[in-house]
């Protein structure tokens, strides 16, 4: 795949940013060789690659005047650190090719044995439920009726479909991705990210930070990927959608019958200490100091028995997941299912949706009729795909974007025993600030993706990797006001967000409180996920932390949670759906995602979503009856 060149030049990268440690080999011409294994499957990912190693090796001629290759390693960190830390470009750029060679590097049977994991945790044997037969990635013919098509299967499509098949509507779902179970769940993040999430997981916003905004493209949607954390909307939340949206069948009274529903569907009850591991002693014993509220949070995974890849699809079935809940009711009760099959356009008729047109994996054009047509596919494909229909001029379509920006800490803390990658990722919490808009979660990740997420360079990144069982990770997460827009780009969504000065506190908040805790617990060196930011050691480094302050492009943030793009409202000038989920001034288009929940909420939305699914399952099935 690689030129000689190419080769040279990405192996001198992998060299300069791993040194050997503790359990590994440095990096070398072994990375060369998966990263090509990874990438031989996606030609457009070979190409961005393979320009990525031109450019750094182009822009290291202008500056050193002479090749990546040619200078010794000491100067190969230095000049990747200072990309790492300039342009948004330089830094995504850096992002995508060092993070590629870390997973890829630590994706080895051999690191993980010698840290106590378990390398492939996908099940001896599977034996494929009845259900599955009502799973199809093709139809005879060419168009097919029925009552309602659900476009998506995570959070929102399911629920929806499951409630209306449950009613004895006929039901069609279709969902780009494939149908995973347990057998595809490995843990391996290379393998995983490739099947389980759009693009790879490499779908980000850009404005005044780089921000990963990773989504799942598979039956379940991100339902499937993402740690079970499972909260109801904030009750004061609730109380502003009735305040300022006058959305009053949204108050907390008149949603707790969809919570319970939804909870006792998916089985939320609280995280087992056990599963949670060490780093809940390690919280707990900072936030005691400090007087803060500390507690496991709900999961939908009552026999979770702690594998710690919950990001990449559950290998025993614990996590209820929509693909393990609500898709196989609704398969139960006759909804049929196409999985590989890509929304491509609605069929519409004077503002009145009849169905939609969809393509299979084969390239096969079909015509899925409908009385009413449901679009669940995300907070920022549903817009994507509403924009690029003829008909729609709703100037809300795409806007008053939210994303829970979010970013962490991490503490080397040598008296615990703490290996996050053998426990569950999101398990303990802080909720004292919550109020403020700062919830702090814990973050823990497999060894390969752990990596990734380390970012540092050189020896720094190897005593990170050498000590990565004593080192703990803590994030703020934070209630965003509208900050972004999606709008289309050729065949591809792009997403724009801008950290204003409000959310630029409350990170900077946010990261205060968690090095407090941390050293509070005794952590031996804590390292906030701010570039340009030195280690803290004691109290006085912290005081200095203090008076600094980081621009938003500094700080290494995620964000999972994409709300607010056809957001719901009482006045088309301002809103997309109306309360019941329709699509103003079009019949029979509703939308039951992310893309309709009115604010930013504070905190993982999947409840959320799913307990508006089912109310709009309520609404949907009385617009079938007349």
């Amino acid at each position: 795949m690689f030129t000689e060149y190419e080769r040279n030049v990405l192996r001198a990268v992998a060299e300069a940013v791993i040194p050997p440690g503790k359990y590994f080999d440095g990096g070398g011409e072994k990375d060369v060789e998966k990263i090509e294994s990874y990438l031989q499957e996606d030609k457009q990912a070979e190409i961005v690659y393979k320009a990525i190693i031109h450019i750094l090796d182009y822009l290291t001629r202008i500056s050193k005047l002479r090749g990546f290759c040619s200078l010794r390693i000491e100067e190969r960190r230095k000049l990747l650190e200072k990309w790492s830390e300039g342009s948004i470009l330089k830094r995504a750029i850096c992002e995508v090719l060092i993070t590629t060679l870390k997973v890829s590097h630590f994706s080895d049977d051999g690191i993980y044995s010698s840290l106590g994991c378990i390398w492939d945790k996908s099940p001896k044997s599977y034996q494929i439920p009845p259900y599955m037969s009502n799973v199809q990635n093709d139809i005879d013919g060419n168009e097919i009726e029925c009552d309602v098509v659900v476009v998506g299967s995570g959070a929102g499509g399911a629920v929806v479909a499951k409630e209306l098949a449950e009613k004895g509507f006929g039901v069609i779902i279709l969902e780009e991705g494939k149908y995973y179970t347990r057998k595809d769940f490995t843990g391996k993040a290379g393998e995983s990210f490739r099947k389980f999430y759009r693009e790879k997981g490499l779908t980000f916003a850009i404005g005044n930070a780089f921000i990963p905004i990773p989504m799942g493209k598979m039956v379940g949607g991100s339902t499937a990927i993402n740690t079970g954390t499972s909260w109801r909307t904030p009750p004061w939340i609730l109380e502003k959608w009735v305040k300022e949206f006058n959305l009053r069948e949204l108050s907390p009274e008149k949603m707790e019958k969809y919570f319970e529903k939804v909870e006792k569907t998916i089985q939320v009850e609280e995280t087992k200490r056990k599963v949670i591991g060490k780093i809940a002693d390690v919280i707990a014993r900072g936030c005691e100091a400090l007087g803060y509220n500390h507690y496991p949070v709900k999961r939908n995974a009552p026999e979770c028995d702690g594998q710690g890849v919950c990001t990449f699809g559950c290998p025993t079935d614990a996590k209820k997941s929509t693909n393990i809940s609500y898709i196989p009711m609704a398969l139960k009760d006759g909804a049929l299912l196409l999985e590989e099959t890509r929304f491509k356009k609605l069929i519409m008729k004077n503002r009145r949706v009849e169905g939609v047109i969809a393509q299979t994996s084969s390239g096969k054009e079909i015509q899925i009729r409908a009385k009413v047509v449901v679009l669940s596919c995300g907070g920022i494909m549903t817009p994507f795909h509403l924009l690029q229909q003829d008909g729609f001029k709703n100037k809300n379509i795409g806007k008053n974007l939210t994303i829970h920006p979010a970013t962490s800490v991490l503490a080397y803390c040598p008296n615990d025993d703490i290996r996050q990658y053998n426990h569950v990722p999101q398990g303990y919490c802080v909720d004292t600030f919550m109020k403020m808009g700062i919830l702090l979660l814990h973050g823990g990740l497999p060894i390969d993706a752990g990596a990734g997420a380390i970012p540092f360079i050189g020896e720094k990144f190897s005593f990170a990797m050498s000590n990565i069982d004593k080192i703990a990770s803590f994030g703020a997460m934070i209630e965003d006001d509208p900050s972004g827009i999606v709008f289309p780009i050729g065949r591809r969504p792009f997403v724009f967000y801008w950290i204003k000065e409000r959310e630029k506190k409350l990170l900077k908040l946010g990261t205060e409180i968690v090095i407090k805790i941390f050293l509070s617990a005794g952590s031996h060196e804590i390292w906030p996920m701010i570039r340009k930011c030195p280690p803290i050691k004691n109290w006085r480094d912290y005081e200095k932390f203090l008076k600094m302050d980081f621009p938003p492009h500094d700080y290494i943030l995620s964000a999972f949670h994409p709300l607010g793009t056809c957001r719901m409202g009482i006045c088309p000038s301002k809103s997309v759906v109306d309360e019941n989920h329709k699509v103003w001034d079009t019949e029979n288009l509703y939308i039951v995602d992310g893309s309709v929940v009115p604010s930013s909420i504070g905190v993982n939305p999947q409840i959320t979503i799913m307990a508006l699914a089912t109310r709009a399952a309520e609404k949907v099935a009385e617009r079938l009856k007349t």
